[in-house]
């Protein structure tokens, strides 16, 4: 691990005890709620392994948070600037990176995903509020529901409620960027 890594794993792992202390649960309770191990919740909460990306959101979720909140754990601002070439990235999947838009707890969530051609978001997810995508470059499919798929291809925008399941897949052979919003937020 190196330095940028190990901050950012002591980071979350801090945020995560904080967060569990907050909720009264025990690791014992989070591994039972997660299916994750307590010996694993216990390196991560140490600083010394960083979850993969869907394993902070189950753990955000038991803790009543989300994941995109205890990565930040900044306080509420009126303005939060993120510049381009700046805003915390994690790899989604092969070959699909998410960057947060935003610093700090917000009641939205706006995150672009970079898509190479063939990734896509893993499983359908269904989550509390609605999510908005904006497609900025290429095509992607998303899903929502077991019979509704859109193609969606630059400029085009979708709105749908997070309680249905959903997913994304770029099958086009460029890849795609896309701004996804999610209100609440919820990774």
């Amino acid at each position: 691990m190196d330095e940028d890594q190990r901050t950012l794993a002591v980071a979350i792992g801090t945020a995560i005890r904080s967060a569990r202390r907050d909720a009264g649960l025990t690791l014992r309770d989070v591994a039972a709620k997660t299916g994750l191990s307590q010996p694993f919740l216990s390196q991560a909460e140490n600083g010394h392994s960083v979850p993969s990306v869907m394993n902070l959101h189950r753990v955000a979720r038991v803790l009543g948070t989300t994941a995109h909140a205890l990565l930040e754990q900044g306080a509420r601002t009126p303005t939060s600037l993120v510049r381009g070439r700046e805003g915390r990235r994690f790899a989604l999947s092969d070959g699909a990176v998410l960057r947060f838009c935003s610093t700090g707890v917000r009641a939205m969530e706006p995150n672009e995903v970079t898509a190479q051609p063939g990734s896509q978001a893993g499983e359908h997810t269904e989550h509390a509020g609605e999510e908005f995508i904006y497609i900025i470059d290429g095509s992607i499919r998303v899903e929502v529901g077991v019979e509704e798929s859109y193609v969606l291809d630059r400029g085009d925008t979708l709105y749908y409620p997070a309680t249905v399941p959903h997913r994304w897949f770029n099958d086009a052979a460029e890849p795609a960027r896309f701004l996804i919003t999610s209100t609440p937020p919820s990774f």
